[in-house]
This record gives structure tokens, sequence and C-alpha cells, in this order.
């Protein structure tokens, strides 16, 4: 019988699950991995809705009282963050993966609320377009990003502005990690164009549990722009969770 953990890696916003298929790879020859994919789920207004949705997933993968390592990049440590706060006793290790514990602030919301308006009006593709250059170092190369571009457009408008509004709406969940009884891993990116690395490091502070690596020469999409470094920081983090 497989004694390793159960990885789950929830992708964020604006991309899909093959966002992840360098570190599915690497971390399957190790730990048995599933990769759920939400990027065209659009009947779901709320981050809580998402989480339910990755809880039936892993109930049929671990059963109902399995535990699991959740890997939540951006969104999707949004979803794996109420996944925590919901079942605790299901969770091993949690991983902020350029993701945050914070709610948006005023300024961010109606920031939002106008990429909806955008997003019900001209579609996915420009969308895509403008920030998936926003999620890289900006000296990431622009021939690399473009095949991203290229599938990412195809996500469909509706489930995009669905995700933004769940985004949008979601509360602080700082106190899901001052009172983590798991282990929790941040991986930032030192050059994140859309998570403020300097506050969202403040969480280190929250509570002895929390740890935080940081990818120097990473954005917001270290899977692809440092992959080496950071499957190091998971399988480190995994390997050393509690028996």
């Amino acid at each position: 019988m497989n004694q390793q953990p159960l990885v789950c890696l929830i992708h964020g916003h604006g991309v899909d699950a093959t966002i992840w298929q360098r570190v599915d790879a690497d971390l399957s020859a190790k730990f048995p991995v599933v990769v759920p994919d939400v990027a065209h789920v659009a009947t779901h207004r709320s981050i809580d809705e998402y989480a339910e949705l990755i809880s039936k997933h892993l109930a049929a993968e671990a059963g109902a009282d399995g535990q699991v390592v959740l890997v939540g990049h951006s969104m999707g440590g949004y979803i794996a963050l109420a996944f925590a706060e919901r079942y605790p006793n299901r969770v091993k290790g949690l991983v902020l993966f350029h993701s945050t514990a914070y709610a948006d602030d005023d300024a961010k919301k109606a920031q939002r609320q106008q990429t909806i308006g955008k997003l019900n009006t001209v579609g996915a593709e420009p969308f895509i377009e403008s920030t998936l250059p926003k999620m890289v170092a900006p000296d990431y190369p622009a021939d690399q990003l473009k095949p991203y571009i290229d599938r990412y457009r195809t996500i469909p408008a509706d489930a995009l502005a669905a995700g933004m509004e769940a985004i949008m709406g979601r509360p602080d969940r700082t106190d899901v990690l001052r009172t983590a009884s798991f282990p929790v891993l941040l991986i930032l990116g030192k050059q994140d164009q859309l998570i403020a690395y300097d506050k969202t490091a403040t969480l280190a502070e929250l509570s002895d549990q929390v740890q935080l690596v940081t990818l120097d020469q990473s954005g917001h999409l270290g899977m692809i722009e440092e992959p080496e470094a950071a499957v190091q920081a998971l399988q480190t983090f995994i390997d050393g969770l509690p028996a």
C-alpha cells in the first residue's frame, strides 16, 4: 500500500490544470498526485462552492476522511484555504503557491468588477492576452509565454467571469493560517506583479506552522518560470510532513 500522502494541485484563474504539467510529472515520480480542473466551471459564484467541488473530487480519490496535501495556485490557494477552513482534519499540509489569505480591498474589488464587465462584453481573448504577461516576471521571454496564451485564450468567458466573481467575494482567511494544526508553506515570487510579495510574505509571521520559500526570478507562475526550484520546495515540504 502506498503510504505517501495524496497531493492535490489546484490551478489558478486564467489558466487550467495543464499549468502544473512539469510539477505534476516530477512529483508523480514520488507521490500520488491529482490535478483537478475547474477552468470551465461557470456555475459557481463563491470560493466555497469551488472548495466543495474539490472536496467531492478528493473524496473519490482518498475517501471522505482521507488526508491530502493541498497545493493551491492563486485562486487555487483561495479554494484550498476554504477547504482547510471547512475540513481541517482532512488537510495534512497546505501550500499557498503565489496566493494569499488576505481579502481584496475595495480598490481591487472595483478593478475585478470592471474585468467581469469586459469578460461579459468582449470575451476571454483580450483578458488572457493582457493578463498572462502580467503573470510572469518582466524579463520572462515572450516566445516562451506565447504557447500558454494560445492555450488559455479558449477558456470560456463565462467561466472566467464566474471565477473572478468568486475571487472578488472571498473573505479574509488569515485565521486559517493563524490557527492551523497542519504545516503551511508559502511559495511566493519575488517579482509577482499580481500579488504583492512584501505584504503576502507577512503571512509567515502568523504562526510557527507557516514557512516561506521565495522564488527570486518568478512572477506569478513559478511552476513554469522556476520549475526546478518550485518542485524542490514542494518535495522538501511534503517529505517533512508529520507521519
